[in-house]
């Protein structure tokens, strides 16, 4: 079974997070990227259905050349080949159409995504992808049986301790929930021999795509505002009496 498996890369330590100076955007500083949880636990998943029913596992991402790390640590992990769009983008319909313009060029049996990135916890990107191409999928899985070499079975997460199981015909495309395989630890020796290995890379041209018509449209950012804090603690000081009299002009002011 050739397994493909979407991987984002996320801001690691963020420190120094603030709204930015137009009031629509996010500034932070961060000088390293690390693996989305949610598309680690689909890395993972991928790997053990690699160990029992063989094939190869191909890992791809959007971004720069700093977000190839990400593709390194999952060929440390087991991953066999990896693949880099180099395309910038936290839109949501971008995203999905680089990477299943991306994923016409593979051949696979299965795509797995994880359910959300952890930077903009949209959750669109693997629906709208199976959408692009086709491919029956499911959202929230917890778990994936291989039934034959056509066939697999999914169990979707449906909340409130229920669950559904689907049958997919491959190729499919499934968006998986954390927690679905412990993650593993990977050496550090491991990751330095994984720098050694080739990482195919597509521009956006050479995927049939123009830069133009990918600009976000159907949506724009109004706003974005620091929590608000609409509770205080506050803490009452005085002689019994006082602290009962104060607590009792506290409750009259908030009925």
């Amino acid at each position: 079974m050739n397994i493909a498996v979407c991987c984002k890369s996320v801001p690691g330590l963020v420190t120094d997070l603030k709204v930015g100076s137009d009031g629509k955007s996010l500034q932070y500083q961060s000088q390293l990227l690390a693996i989305n949880e949610c598309d680690e636990y689909a890395l993972e998943e991928a790997l053990v259905l690699k160990k029992a029913h063989g094939g190869q596992v191909t890992v791809i991402s959007m971004g720069g050349i700093k977000s190839q790390d990400v593709l390194y640590y999952a060929l440390a992990k087991g991953a066999d080949k990896a693949v880099r769009v180099d395309c910038d983008s936290h839109d949501p319909r971008i995203a999905s159409t680089v990477l299943a313009a991306a994923l016409k060029k593979l051949e696979f049996d299965l795509v797995l995504t994880g359910t959300q990135s952890r930077d903009t916890l949209g959750g669109q990107v693997g629906v709208a992808a199976a959408s692009l191409l086709g491919l029956p999928f499911a959202y929230a899985v917890v778990g994936i049986e291989v039934r034959d070499e056509k066939t697999i079975i999914a169990r979707k997460e449906l909340g409130g301790g229920r669950y559904a199981d689907l049958e997919l015909q491959l190729p499919a495309l499934l968006c998986v929930q954390t927690g679905i395989e412990p993650l593993t630890f990977v050496p550090p020796a491991r990751r330095i021999r994984a720098r050694q290995q080739p990482v195919r890379s597509f521009s956006v041209g050479e995927l049939g795509l123009q830069t133009e018509p990918l600009a976000p449209k159907g949506y724009r950012i109004l706003s974005v505002r620091p929590p608000e804090r609409l509770h205080q603690a506050e803490l009452l000081q005085g002689s019994a009496q006082e602290i009962a009299a104060a607590l009792l002009t506290k409750i009259r002011e908030s009925v």
